[in-house]
């Protein structure tokens, strides 16, 4: 069970397709994700929507792991408001209970190399 979400300090560099991943565990057991659903939303702090998992950002489940990679289209990436917002993930069980798991600041940089 989780009582609250952990928090996360996340930067992401433009042009990269992979955001981050999580492994959900209980007692040092990973929690089987198995009809689960996985929602990341990341907001900039007027709440205006920067990207969500409705609008770029893909979550891939792995069940028996209760692993969760999320990643975003290039074009989505780069086309991200360069600056700090704030981002949370969620999981949904199949019987509808939302369980927040992280939270925290998310970072756009521009990448140099690119430039």
């Amino acid at each position: 069970m989780i009582d609250a979400p952990g928090q996360t300090d996340i930067t992401y560099y433009r042009g990269r397709t992979d955001l981050f991943s999580i492994r959900w565990e209980y007692a040092g057991t990973p929690v089987d994700l198995t009809g689960y659903t996985a929602t990341a939303t990341v907001r900039k702090y007027d709440g205006t929507l920067v990207a969500d998992t409705s609008s770029g950002i893909t979550a891939t489940i792995t069940a028996n792991t209760g692993t969760v990679v999320f990643t975003i289209s290039d074009n989505v990436g780069r086309a991200l408001a360069l600056g700090t917002h704030r981002y949370d993930v969620w999981l949904v069980s199949s019987g509808g209970i939302d369980y927040p798991v992280l939270t925290g600041l998310f970072t756009v940089v521009q990448e140099v190399r690119s430039v």
